[in-house]
């Protein structure tokens, strides 16, 4: 019998020590009232499979089971999936942003930059992996778009496109629904679902939402605050990335701050291929050069050279949209 309990015991601690533990490190901000780390573990071979969200604390060590996640704190994400394997740790660790000193007012509004490649693949990344947008979001409090609890109306979540596989059973449908189905049924890669976003100038975002029966309805996103609005002393911890300041006074500009650096944007750091072919094909452009709107390997709706991603000069592949 004693011999069976230190066989037990012996198998106890050889699980402990192998066990998957995940931590993030940093401090929130005042104004960030969530708190809470969120994970979602996806699979690497089929869109679509991930499983139910953990939520933790900061400076917490949380066993998890081994695979890739994507995480997020207060609106922010994690630019990359996560791969834990079995018997490794991970920590990560928040980037504190503290209000630029040319930013003046007295309610501070800080938000993804989605001018930028980094936040934009962010979006690919999480509605690849998980066919669904990462956070629920909602705009009624402060106008733009912030963590809502889960007894509260949500804003993204509705956007899924599932009509898309069935595109077809629903005869004559618009060109445009045939077009971003036809990227959403044959994505390998989270940058092959680029024509499904129209990011503007501002930080908004115009997700083209396909819905039954095939009508395409252009849904205008408010900018992503990864903090409810705050005052000048305080400060925000953010996931590496891209992120703006705007002080809510008449005629204020925002003012751009990147978080953590090493992220690359170029092709090989878009995502991976599910079947493993990870490369672009550099095409002939075809009226790219005369279009009013054309897309790149890199982002879709490009109205300008100057918009990251967009130049038609540095661009591998080019085509007219």
């Amino acid at each position: 019998m004693k011999n069976l309990a230190i066989t037990f015991l012996l198998m106890f601690v050889a699980g402990a020590a192998s066990a998957q533990v995940l931590r993030v490190e940093g401090e929130r901000g005042k104004f960030q009232v969530f708190a809470k780390v969120k994970a979602v573990r996806c699979s690497a071979e089929e869109r679509g499979k991930c499983d139910a969200p953990i939520y933790f604390n900061l400076n917490e060590s949380k066993n998890v089971p081994a695979g890739n996640y994507i995480l997020g704190f207060e609106n922010s994400i994690y630019p990359e999936v996560v791969s834990i394997n079995p018997g490794e740790s991970r920590t990560l660790y928040l980037e504190k942003l503290t209000v630029p000193s040319s930013v003046k007012g007295t309610k501070i509004r800080v938000y993804r930059d989605l001018t930028t490649l980094v936040e934009q693949n962010k979006f690919y990344m999480t509605m690849f992996y998980m066919n669904r947008h990462f956070f629920r979001l909602d705009k009624d409090n402060f106008g733009d778009l912030y963590l809502t609890g889960s007894w509260e109306r949500d804003f993204v979540q509705r956007f899924s496109y599932d009509a898309c596989p069935r595109l077809t059973a629903f005869g004559d449908v618009m060109a445009t629904a045939k077009s971003i189905c036809a990227a959403w049924n044959s994505a390998t890669r989270p940058i092959d679902l680029r024509e499904l976003y129209d990011f503007g100038d501002d930080s908004t975002v115009k997700e083209m939402w396909v819905t039954y029966p095939g009508d395409v309805i252009p849904s205008l996103h408010p900018r992503y605050l990864v903090s409810a609005p705050m005052t000048s002393a305080d400060f925000v911890s953010v996931f590496p990335g891209s992120y703006r300041f705007l002080a809510e006074t008449k005629g204020a500009k925002s003012v751009g701050v990147k978080a953590g650096n090493g992220f690359a944007t170029e092709a090989a750091a878009l995502g991976k291929s599910l079947n493993g072919d990870n490369t672009l094909n550099s095409i002939e452009a075809v009226d790219c050069y005369s279009s009013p709107i054309w897309k790149t390997e890199q982002r879709a709706y490009c109205r300008k050279d100057s918009q990251e991603g967009c130049n038609r000069q540095q661009a591998q592949l080019c085509e007219a949209m």
